[in-house]
């Protein structure tokens, strides 16, 4: 069971927002990922924020996936970045279109933190 938390954290942590994160790096990626225009220099420094915030996340659960004490701090901070940002695009019609792809991988992302805290509760 200690296995399979680990893999979901790394899941978590990699797939979900390692990969966004490394797109501070690339603004034209940033652009590509949300659909807007490069040369917007106030958005883009907000998103390329959002990246930095996300290697953090992804960090994060990496380190939760070695260290049980950080688990629950770490699953929840996770799910409240993940659930606030569907709740803010569902909220503002923006669950379609160029911000689809984001909407689906966090669904998925809570799933993987459902499954994870079922975990954790079974092994506590």
């Amino acid at each position: 069971m200690h296995y399979a938390v680990s893999t979901l954290f790394y899941a978590l942590a990699l797939g979900i927002h390692g990969v966004p994160a490394v797109s501070a790096l690339f603004p034209s990626k940033i652009a590509k990922l949300y659909g807007i225009a490069a040369g917007d220099n106030t958005l883009m420094t907000l998103l390329q924020h959002r990246a930095v915030l996300f290697g953090v996340i992804a960090l994060a659960c990496i380190y939760a996936a070695h260290t049980a004490s950080a688990r629950w701090p770490v699953l929840i901070g996770t799910v409240l970045s993940m659930g606030s940002f569907m709740i803010i695009a569902l909220a503002r019609g923006e669950a379609s279109g160029s911000l689809s792809k984001i909407v689906i991988v966090d669904g998925i992302g809570l799933l993987i933190a459902a499954v994870l805290a079922a975990l954790l509760v079974r092994m506590n």
